[in-house]
């Protein structure tokens, strides 16, 4: 069924002036103390265990109270998000987008025509092996509107071959899309740090040469998706993409974020990581549905090109860029910049090596990375503190306060947790600390093991079936349910699993969440506290791709390396490849 709508806009050149703002801290001094503020606040936290129950008894007891209160109400919350985010994904599957936009298009008959918009695609990649790009390609390919994607490889100039791969790919998949062409990053250019948001900006600029000032093409019809190398897109992506964008009241202040999982090689890495690639997945799905929740751009996500240029792209300093721009765009266009969810499914790949450890520590690698966006809280401050933000005070406030809690809490809550009610209780038995005693005395007697840390390191291992809480202990027993309703659905998000893959693998998955505590201490806390205090201490981050794949990747990626290597001589097509 065509669809109709009034005569699509000429296409135009629009000049846009980028916003400024400078948030910068004057001084070197000023800088570092900013850079401690990350640090200070997760230490702060953390130390109160050891020294609230002495110092601060009755505002320690009622601090913990109503943390433990509030984590008892996020986990069920994210239980029941999570369940209902399933039920979104599996309705959105099952839309006809196209059908749907003529549904919507009478009573909007200013509307334009369904393929007016474009859907611009940066690829940023360096090293990447070329079947894991070709399988990223690929998916753009099967989209029902690919016609409507201009694909980018953003190359890095600087990786042997990269012109030579870039030309196979293009050559490969070109004819599929509207447009595609590579860029090539330079390196070492001045103020800038090598890692994603950097290839981005230069790969967008590039873009903006080629597309809008040379091509004349209006800016203004034009999406952009930051795509990892490794983004498995569904093949419904870009048509929801182009329902949502033609129909949304304030499309150019909006930023499209999908249900990202770490599914297309969660079986083939080490079975203690399969627990946190999980879970990072099942808590972006329960963010996008969470009533009140702070929604911020993560990984691939797809906003307006014009808001983009308004705010002259990402910031080529700064390694974690996805929540960045989202509050460099706020901070500089104020308070319509939103993120509106996409409800489908997003593929990524987690870490994986040639090697058991060496995965494990490469994993740990990539969580140090990610971690570094503590490095966003100074940013938010400093925004939220320049008056001419023209942001509201109260949007300044919960967008920074958001990005601190997330940091702070990532090194800092594996303590308040595993930690927050033992310690405490131990030393008001043992050491006399001043509890109060509706904190430390139990409240109800309830099915499980009486174990106690205290106990079993003093050799004292007898066992009872029933255990005595306290207000706080029964607050962490009861968030045992909405855990096990989250293991099954993490289970369920992984997908089939493959041949190779024997049934005890399973199982020994399934025995791995009893160690959660030591998992999450060496992967998710441990991490965040090398972040800051690198962060604190001054040193640059430096950027690392981390090694993915699959074992099926692996084998074609082998395949086309020797392809490649053979035919290393031939001249480069130069018309194949556009950019610098």
């Amino acid at each position: 069924m065509a669809v109709r709508a009034t005569p699509q806009p000429q296409a135009r050149v629009t000049q846009l002036h980028p916003v400024r703002l400078d948030v910068s801290s004057p001084g070197r001094i000023r800088e570092r103390l900013w850079n401690l503020l990350p640090l200070t606040l997760s230490i702060t936290l953390v130390s109160t265990i050891f020294w609230g129950p002495f110092w601060a008894p009755t505002a320690f007891a009622v601090g913990m109270l109503l943390f433990f209160a509030y984590w008892f109400i996020r986990s069920y919350s994210v239980a029941v998000a999570c369940l209902i985010g399933l039920v979104r994904i599996r309705r959105w599957k099952r839309t006809n987008w196209k059908a749907r936009y003529c549904e919507w298009l009478p009573g909007n008959p200013g509307a334009p025509a369904w393929d007016w918009p474009r859907h611009l695609v940066i690829i940023p990649n360096y090293k990447e092996s070329e079947e894991g790009l070709a399988r990223t390609i690929e998916s753009l390919a099967a989209q029902a509107n690919a016609n409507q994607l201009v694909v980018v490889l953003a190359m890095e100039a600087r990786e042997p071959g990269a012109r030579a791969k870039a030309t196979r790919l293009l050559l490969r998949y070109r004819k599929h899309f509207a447009d595609m062409f590579a860029t090539y990053h330079p390196a070492n250019l001045p103020g800038e740090t090598a890692g994603k948001g950097s290839n981005e900006a230069w790969a967008a600029r590039e873009a903006y040469t080629r597309l809008i000032e040379q091509g004349g093409d209006d800016i203004l019809r034009y999406t952009v998706t930051s795509c990892d190398a490794d983004a498995v897109f569904h093949p419904s992506h870009f048509e929801a993409l182009n329902y949502l964008f033609l129909t949304h009241p304030d499309r150019y202040r909006a930023f499209w974020q999908p249900t990202i999982f770490n599914s297309n090689n969660i079986w083939d890495i080490p079975a203690p990581l399969r627990l946190p690639d999980g879970l990072s997945g099942i808590n972006r799905l329960a963010n996008l549905c969470l009533i009140g929740s702070v929604r911020f751009p993560t990984s691939c996500y797809s906003l307006s090109w014009e808001m983009l240029h308004s705010v002259d792209y990402w910031d080529e300093e700064v390694i974690p860029e996805d929540w960045h721009l989202y509050l460099k765009c706020s901070f500089m266009l104020g308070d319509r910049v939103h993120v509106k969810p996409i409800f489908l499914p997003l593929g990524n790949d987690c870490v994986l090596t040639d090697g058991y450890w060496k995965t494990i520590r490469a994993h740990y690698a990539q969580s140090v990375r990610h971690a570094w966006g503590a490095s966003d809280i100074p940013y938010a401050w400093r925004a939220t503190l320049n008056r001419r933000s023209p942001l509201s005070l109260k949007r300044r406030l919960l967008l920074s306060g958001a990005v601190t809690k997330v940091h702070a809490l990532w090194m800092a809550q594996w303590y308040l947790v595993t930690l927050g009610t033992q310690v405490p209780l131990l030393m008001a038995a043992k050491w006399g600390a001043p509890l109060p005693r509706w904190w430390r005395e139990p409240v109800i007697t309830l099915p499980g093991p009486n174990w106690q840390p205290w106990t079993l390191a003093t050799g004292d291992f007898s066992f009872d079936w029933w255990v005595s809480l306290t207000i706080v202990t029964a607050l962490v027993y009861f968030c045992l349910i909405p855990l096990l309703v989250l293991i099954a659905i993490e289970y369920a998000q992984r997908g089939p699993r493959p041949h190779y893959v024997k049934w005890y693998h399973v199982v020994f998955s399934f025995l791995m969440w009893p160690l959660m505590a030591v998992i999450t201490f060496f992967l998710a806390s441990l991490p965040a506290l090398h972040a800051q205090w690198k962060l604190a201490r001054g040193t640059n981050l430096v950027y690392r791709v981390a090694e993915k794949g699959s074992r099926a990747t692996a084998a074609a990626a082998a395949a086309v390396r020797n392809k490649a290597a053979a035919a290393e001589h031939t001249p480069e097509p130069v018309s194949a490849v556009g950019g610098q």
